[in-house]
């Protein structure tokens, strides 16, 4: 009678234990949630910048000035620059803007002898109907554009108090991943009941696909866009930075990629009668810009994700319409996670799977 009594309270002390375990856990990750992607993104930079910070502390051993050092390199060589980028893009999106409504003149002209080029055609009634509600259309298209960039103007400066805090949040998180990461990771470790190896295989997986993702996207769309942009801009192309930007954009995802900038800007200049600067996008376009991709995204990804490009695709698009921007990089990580546990489940039951 005893023994069974004090199996059962050892059972209820172990129900109640993990269930305490579990209900705070879930609440402080709760408290943590408006800070996820600063820790998030904190702790990827830190994986990147971690070789440069182990050789500076090498020479200074003094962890703390390494970590210090560690944040103002990752200022200086990352976000200085997108600052600096962020205001040239701003310029040139108002210009662009301009440069789409009534007052620019250019556009619309353009469009009215495209339209009359296309009148003799099978689209020729369609195209009447449009010519004749043009104004209506256009009047409303530009309301729309206005409205949208407001708006976005609006949040971004209603933000900016908010988007500081978190910068602030995100380089003083860097800090203590540069200085403490490796006693963080030891300690997660032991506590884990996986088992080191698996637990590495886990933390090498993450770090991989962290890298290659944020090497792809950064190295590769920076020379997709950097090509683009220089591209536009000599054939006249108006916003050539907003166009070079978004290039880099949609370099995020394969298969797709900068064609869906290039391509139609070459078939709308050839269509509004710009036949040279139509023909030298489009060729530029499939024998330069689109060889950077197939040349430079295999031996820069490697064997560092391991996953078949519709994984990458789907994860990646999943991502950014789960999590916005920072999707493009949550989505591989969490599908990587998942073929490495999926792979972990393959080697501990290998033999009974081997079975049948």
């Amino acid at each position: 009678m005893n023994h069974t009594t004090k199996f059962g309270f050892q059972h209820l002390r172990t129900i109640f234990f993990f269930g305490l375990l579990i209900l705070l856990g879930t609440t402080l990750l709760y408290l943590f949630r408006p800070f996820f992607y600063p820790i998030l993104w904190a702790a990827i930079i830190a994986m990147i910048f971690e070789p440069l910070y182990e050789r500076m502390n090498a020479h200074i051993k003094m962890p703390g000035i390494s970590a210090i050092l560690g944040v103002l390199l990752v200022v200086i060589m990352i976000f200085i620059p997108l600052v600096v980028l962020s205001i040239l893009l701003v310029q040139q999106s108002v210009s662009l803007y301009n440069v789409l409504t009534i007052g620019g003149g250019g556009i619309v002209s353009n469009v009215q002898g495209l339209a009359a080029w296309l009148a003799d055609t099978s689209l020729g009634p369609y195209i009447e109907e449009i010519r004749n509600r043009w104004t209506e259309y256009a009047a409303s298209g530009v309301r729309a554009f206005s409205v949208f960039l407001f708006e976005n103007i609006k949040q971004a400066t209603q933000n900016s108090v908010r988007f500081l805090f978190l910068f602030f949040i995100m380089l003083f998180t860097l800090y203590h991943f540069f200085k403490d990461g490796k006693k963080i990771l030891a300690r997660l470790m032991h506590l884990s009941p996986l088992g080191d190896a698996y637990e590495k295989m886990l933390y090498d997986k993450f770090r991989s696909t962290s890298v290659a993702t944020l090497k792809s996207t950064f190295i590769i769309g920076g020379v997709q866009g950097t090509i683009g942009g220089i591209l536009f801009w000599i054939t006249g192309v108006p916003g050539a930075l907003v166009w070079g930007v978004v290039m880099m954009a949609f370099s995020i995802l394969p298969a797709l990629g900068s064609f869906m900038v290039w391509l139609p800007a070459g078939l709308i200049m050839l269509a509004l009668g710009n036949v040279w600067q139509g023909v030298a996008i489009l060729l530029v376009g499939i024998f330069i810009i689109a060889t950077v991709d197939n040349l430079i995204r295999p031996p820069l990804l490697g064997k560092d994700t391991e996953m078949h490009p519709l994984i990458v695709l789907f994860s990646t698009l999943g991502g950014i319409f789960l999590f916005g921007v920072s999707g493009f990089i949550i989505g591989p990580i969490i599908a990587a996670l998942f073929l490495a546990i999926i792979s972990i489940y393959d080697h501990y039951y290998q033999s009974e799977l081997s079975k049948g």
